[in-house]
């Protein structure tokens, strides 16, 4: 299982690459991101509830055929199945290979800022679902800190004068993106357990 899960989060930008209908997708490490982000939320959000954000604004879901849906909802489920597992277990994703996304004058590149805008956009887009768990310390901590790193790795954030102050106190790129794989984890592993106590109330 893990040699599968060492790869698939390449084998998913690959698998982005080859579609033919890849100009009307957003990136693919926006989708990573994005899909990294709603498997995060305390509750099961089904996929017909999330796969419409990983078209461009304004495209609608089109297939040429029903093989070809078939095959990409078939890839979309299979890296969020391989995140799950990772998360249920508080793995971390390494494999994601985030210090990948500094170049050599050890700057972000865009796939980082993809990643970082795609978790974010997954966030606002299922905010009612991470109030339900606002009680837990823990899980709002976690939540808190992810945002406020991931939201330093956006260039058009970094210059916000009133975010600036909370900025300098933040790690630096290459840190963030070393706590990264953790933090997600971590954050998803205590969101699904307080999700779960709060669903069984």
């Amino acid at each position: 299982m893990h040699n599968t899960v060492n790869h698939c989060f390449m084998d998913f930008i690959n698998f982005n690459k080859d579609l033919p209908f890849s100009d009307r997708l957003q990136s693919p490490y926006y989708q990573l991101g994005f899909i990294c982000s709603v498997q995060a939320v305390p509750e099961i959000v089904e996929l017909e509830d999330w796969l419409s954000y990983l078209w461009l604004p304004r495209e609608k879901i089109q297939f040429d055929n029903e093989t070809q849906a078939t095959h990409y909802a078939q890839q979309i489920l299979l890296i969020a199945n391989e995140i799950n597992e990772l998360y249920s277990q508080a793995i971390p994703l390494t494999s994601l290979n985030s210090l990948q996304w500094l170049d050599q004058q050890q700057q972000l590149t865009q796939n980082g800022v993809d990643f970082a805008e795609g978790f974010l956009m997954a966030i606002e887009q299922f905010n009612e679902q991470w109030l339900r768990v606002s009680h837990n310390e823990t899980t709002q901590n976690l939540l808190q800190t992810t945002i406020l790193l991931l939201t330093k790795l956006i260039p058009e954030q970094e210059s916000h004068s009133s975010l600036s102050s909370v900025f300098e106190q933040l790690p630096e790129t290459a840190e963030i993106l070393s706590i990264l794989p953790q933090l997600m984890s971590q954050l998803a592993f205590v969101a699904a357990e307080h999700g779960s106590s709060e669903t069984s109330l």
